[in-house]
């Protein structure tokens, strides 16, 4: 069950409100669908950082800086340009909580977590290098918050996302399952899988990447995928 802070409350009201804003300013029609499911999503990392923090035996205060961080991490997607988006996140979370009084100190730290969850991940270069080179250089608040957001990716999450657009674009069961089996979710997954960094993420992230391995085995015992009795053109056939 996921714990909640009744002091993150304020936090937690404002970015909902400017997720909703800024999607409705840039997409009229579909902004109150996008900025609730982003929403929905920094509630799913800030419940995975939270049980991140529990197992690294994380202080107080990188508590409190992850948590918030977790929160605020995507608040400006739909402002700026994606690759912007982490940045601007930092100064907008920044500006909310000078006003609400927190410490100039905790300020930049909650501010650096958000700035750096944004990683530039490269898909041809090895994960481990990758891994190596996080460890090396960000701090653990925000090595915490990149594997809660990574987590949000792989297992339930990652078949939950693959599966909705299926959905609404009329894909048959079998045509679902060969993709989950067989497509894009799985790498996408596994490449999530590598990149996490803690210790108590790179666990959860085990379950999760297992769970989804166990899912697709059952889906393949379960649903046929290809047509062994497939309609044979004769020869000649349409010539």
């Amino acid at each position: 069950m996921m714990s909640v802070n009744p002091r993150y409350q304020p936090v937690a009201d404002y970015v909902r409100a400017y997720l909703l804003r800024s999607a409705q300013t840039g997409d009229p029609r579909n902004g109150q669908r996008r900025a609730t499911a982003r929403y929905w999503h920094s509630l799913n990392v800030y419940n995975n950082v939270g049980q991140i923090l529990t197992g690294e035996n994380a202080s107080s205060e990188e508590r409190q800086i992850a948590e918030i961080a977790a929160l605020f991490h995507d608040i400006d997607i739909y402002t700026v340009a994606h690759s912007d988006h982490a940045r601007r996140g930092a100064e907008t979370a920044s500006r909310f909580l000078s006003k609400a009084g927190y410490p100039p100190e905790l300020i930049a730290e909650i501010a650096r977590a958000v700035r750096d969850h944004d990683h530039d991940f490269d898909d041809e270069q090895p994960a481990a290098d990758q891994v190596t080179d996080m460890l090396a250089t960000l701090p653990h608040t925000s090595l915490m918050v990149i594997d809660a957001d990574l987590l949000d990716k792989i297992g339930v999450s990652n078949i939950m996302a693959a599966l909705m657009p299926m959905g609404h674009i009329g894909k048959h069961v079998y045509e679902a399952a060969r993709e989950l089996t067989e497509g894009w979710p799985l790498e996408r997954a596994r490449f999530w899988h590598d990149l996490l960094t803690t210790r108590t993420g790179r666990a959860m992230g085990d379950e999760r990447f297992s769970f989804y391995q166990r899912f697709r085995q059952q889906l393949e015992a379960e649903i046929v995928t290809t047509d062994p009795f497939a309609e044979i053109v004769p020869a000649g056939a349409g010539s």
